[in-house]
């Protein structure tokens, strides 16, 4: 995995550990450079123009933000040292998706936290930047620790173009991969091209050298992604790669029920694309 440039977004001094520890599994597999990148976000001035005094609690979530700002690159800095990652920092006072979204596109990875549902709803809308950044985002769930990645993989396929997508952007990571299984949901027999199916996607890695199987079952009911999640579970897999708000016209698999889904109730990375 030559040179590989990943974007980190850390949402304040705690997540730093927990963000780079999967990069850092990254950086045994090839040459990696991190960048940090913290987004203040804007507070939307004109939900403060009605107050008296709006311009100074602008200035002082400004100065919050700032400092958290500072504790958050002091952090970065101290971790990435102790992992002997090469890095930089980036703190941009912008919109926290848009902020994100416009970076992004300068990397070949970004990374990113699955939001706390017990914490209270900010930071950058995941959706927003997987179907806009142009890039494989990696999200790194908010509990749990995740020091392997990429060892044992799940690839949920359908055959579209964003599944095929996810596939050839997690590349890096499945050809270094020990186990790989291509899980297909309920698949139609004699609506879609043989080609596109689980088994195929099975033989092109094995041409690649990669140790590949196929994995085919029904939901009956049960939601898409809980049943990736599961599998996942089942094959102690540390990585889903998956498409994301995807459709077919034959069938339904990776859609936006499923991406949210997953966004919600991940217990493993997951490495999306669109």
């Amino acid at each position: 995995m030559p040179g590989c440039d990943i974007l980190v977004v850390i949402d304040n001094e705690a997540s730093v550990q927990r963000r780079l520890a999967p990069v850092a599994a990254l950086a045994r597999r090839g040459e990696i450079r991190v960048t940090g990148m913290y987004v203040t976000g804007l507070p939307a001035t004109q939900a403060f123009a009605d107050l008296d005094g709006w311009a100074q609690l602008l200035d002082a979530y400004m100065t919050a933000q700032r400092a958290e700002a500072t504790k958050a690159e002091r952090a970065f800095r101290a971790e990435i040292a102790r992992l002997k990652l090469a890095g930089d920092w980036h703190c941009s006072e912008s919109d926290m998706t848009e902020g994100v979204i416009a970076l992004a596109r300068l990397h070949d990875l970004v990374v990113l936290g699955q939001p706390d549902p017990d914490a209270a709803a900010s930071g950058p809308r995941l959706g927003e930047i997987v179907l806009a950044a142009g890039r494989p985002v990696l999200m790194v769930p908010y509990a749990g620790a995740f020091a392997e990645l990429g060892r044992h993989i799940v690839v949920a396929w359908n055959g579209t173009r964003e599944a095929a997508r996810a596939l050839h952007d997690a590349m890096f990571l499945i050809d270094g991969a020990e186990a790989v299984t291509v899980l297909e949901i309920d698949p139609r027999e004699g609506d879609d091209d043989p080609d596109l199916r689980a088994a195929s996607v099975v033989a092109a890695l094995k041409r690649r050298g990669v140790t590949a199987k196929a994995e085919t079952t029904v939901s009956d009911g049960t939601p898409i992604a809980d049943i990736i999640l599961s599998m996942a579970a089942d094959l102690t897999a540390d990585l889903v790669v998956m498409g994301a708000w995807g459709h077919s016209r034959l069938r339904e698999f990776v859609l936006g029920g499923a991406s949210r889904g997953i966004l919600q109730e991940m217990t493993v990375p997951v490495l999306m694309s669109h």
